[in-house]
């Protein structure tokens, strides 16, 4: 756990007597990313800085020189993707030093010329693939075959040949390259909003101390066994939303409106058709995961009765449904436990693959505490030239070691992508990042249901395991279903209001929890307010998707299948180079079929009878 300036008994990285968060100055650096490796202080940053800004004229000087030869076209994407491959990492040094802390205006500001930077960048850049889609097809097999250099471009130009009918001609690209950094701008009022503005207020805890509330400790004291904790919680939490609900609403209206305008503008069908477009996924895949879910509901149900029945309440409330079942026999790791921890668990896929993890664990990849002002949530970050890095923000959770999973699965994915993939293909889409932490989530849940003899913690571990479903795989569906409407309501010429936006959250909790949860009128609809997804553009569904897959692959990994190990190491190799469906089915799943949902409810029933079995058993 954490080792602070002031190290206290219990190893709490809050200051027990106050219940206080802490700066991160009083942080070891142990438990801190390593920067400097990016960059060692801001003077070199600057100078990368204006060696992109300096190479925006010559790009755009290239401008009309693609059909005069081959070697015109490889000098052109070379020199473009070189300059892409430097702006990445200027960005991603000031975006993780501005999450360090979100006060500090001088690292806001810093990120607010980056970006800046990316879009100057984009207009400078903007007209080359509307001229690439002037070439005739015959003319880019005739320059690969003069030029061998184009040849490594081959996926990524066929990439842009599928977008010929949503490009636009070179001044109209120009123009909607010029406007990026508008377009941001509901997403970044969000985000300013939602981690340095608004401020939360103190809650009793179950100890009787005034408490400072948090987005982090949110998370924990909805989970609290003392319901009037978890009430107030709750309360405290969208209450303090509630005070800002017309403006979160006009910002999702002004996020949706910009999603709609840019579908449009690009010829697409829809918002929905537009977002899995760059991608290449089927618009079937999406609305097959909403009706799959659908068509399971009933298994949902009787989970949410479980829950009624093990806690003994007669009205099962929102902010119940969180809490572990089998409390009495939580258990918790330390940040240090939950490393050994993991090198274990992920065995099963090999010495190299952990041997990664260890590297990320000893080689300054992550930064792990809560601090005031840090930005929320956790992630992982990284680009072609860097480390992968993750933020988390630790509190002494068992879910905390399942996001460490989690994001440690995307740096691996990060790190063998990199490794093995040149530069133009050396990144990889959300559609399988989350496969490869999805994966590690579950070989941890088996790993430690493995281990476990105990049967009050087999039971507090089943549950765990059933909880993840229900929020990866159905929450997220019905996060994913209410984007959907959202975007059809603007698509429809229809304003979103709060009270709107309430309505269709509301319906959403109903149908997906069923008629056995009372849902609190005044608060419940404004929960969609702390989803910083929704700023992502149909970005949630991937996440029941990709579960899903690892289902799928986990199981298969876990029989001990050496064919099937080596195939998913090969899909985390794979990056960019082929589209994500076919990269899946590199790996043997099928996602464009309903069979991998299928497989997460087969799993949901069995965990769910597991858990009447041995908890009838003992009563």
């Amino acid at each position: 756990m954490t080792n602070l300036t002031r190290v206290w008994s219990n190893l709490n990285h809050e200051d027990p007597a106050s219940g206080a968060a802490v700066e991160r100055a009083e942080i070891l650096d142990l438990y801190k990313w390593d920067l400097e490796r990016i960059y060692p202080d801001w003077e070199t940053w600057e100078q990368d800085f204006a060696t992109v800004e300096a190479a925006l004229p010559g790009i755009e000087a290239r401008q009309g020189s693609l059909s005069g030869s081959a070697r015109n076209l490889l000098e052109a994407v070379e020199e473009i993707m070189a300059v892409r491959r430097k702006l990445e990492v200027v960005l991603i040094y000031a975006g993780m030093r501005s999450d360090e802390d979100t006060r500090v205006n001088e690292n806001t500001a810093r990120l607010g010329r980056s970006r800046t930077l990316a879009t100057r960048f984009a207009e400078a850049a903007s007209w080359f693939e509307a001229e690439l889609l002037t070439l005739d097809p015959k003319m880019l097999i005739r320059f690969a075959g003069e030029q061998p250099g184009l040849q490594l471009y081959h996926h990524y130009f066929e990439n842009i040949q599928r977008s010929r009918e949503h490009t636009l001609d070179k001044d109209r690209e120009a123009l909607l390259a010029s406007a990026a950094n508008m377009a941001r701008g509901a997403s970044q009022v969000y985000n300013a909003l939602n981690n340095a503005d608004l401020k939360f207020p103190t809650i009793i805890d179950e100890g009787g101390r005034e408490v400072e509330l948090t987005k982090g400790r949110y998370l924990k004291y909805i989970k609290s066994t003392d319901r009037r904790v978890r009430q107030d919680a709750f309360e405290a939490f969208l209450d303090t939303y509630s005070t800002v609900i017309n403006t979160l609403a006009a910002n999702m209206s002004a996020n949706v409106q910009n999603h709609v305008f840019y579908s449009r503008a690009r010829k697409f069908p829809g918002t929905l058709d537009a977002a899995l477009h760059a991608n290449a996924i089927p618009t079937e895949v999406f609305h097959n995961l909403l009706s799959s879910v659908e068509a399971n509901l009933a298994t949902v149900y009787r989970f949410v009765d479980l829950k009624k029945r093990v806690l003994g309440l007669e009205t099962l409330h929102d902010y119940d449904l969180s809490v572990p079942l089998f409390a009495e026999a939580e258990f918790k790791y330390t940040y240090d436990e939950a490393q050994t921890l993991l090198l274990n668990a992920l065995a099963p896929l090999g010495k190299e693959y952990v041997d990664i993890v260890r590297e990320g664990f000893t080689n300054g990849w992550i930064d792990v505490h809560e601090s005031i002002g840090k930005r929320s949530g956790a992630y992982s970050n990284g680009v072609y030239d860097t480390s992968p890095y993750i933020l988390l923000n630790w509190s002494d959770q068992l879910g905390d070691t399942f996001t460490l999973a989690h994001e440690m699965g995307h740096s691996v994915h990060t790190y063998l992508t990199t490794q093995s993939q040149p530069y133009v293909y050396g990144d990889y889409p959300i559609f399988t990042a989350e496969v490869a932490s999805t994966c590690n989530e579950m070989l941890l849940s088996h790993f430690l249901l493995d281990q476990c003899t105990d049967r009050a913690q087999k039971l507090y571990l089943l549950d765990y395991y059933l909880n993840q479903i229900n929020s990866t795989v159905v929450r997220q569906t019905m996060l994913a279903e209410f984007e959907f409407r959202m975007h059809r309501a603007v698509e429809g010429n229809q304003t979103l209001t709060a009270d709107m936006l309430g309505d269709l959250y509301q319906e959403m909790l109903l149908k997906y929890w069923g008629p056995q949860v009372e849902f609190d009128s005044q608060r419940s609809p404004y929960a969609w307010c702390r989803v910083p997804h929704f700023y992502y553009n149909y970005y949630v569904y991937q996440y029941a998707t990709a579960y899903a897959a690892a289902t799928v692959l986990s199981q298969r990994i876990l029989a001990g299948s050496h064919e099937a190990r080596e195939r998913y190491l090969d899909f985390l190799r794979s990056g960019n180079h082929r589209y994500p469906v076919e990269t899946l089915e590199l790996a043997g799943v099928d996602i464009t079929r309903p069979q991998p949902v299928e497989e997460v409810f087969v799993l949901f029933t069995s965990l769910i009878d597991q858990v009447e079995e041995e908890w009838g058993e003992g009563r």
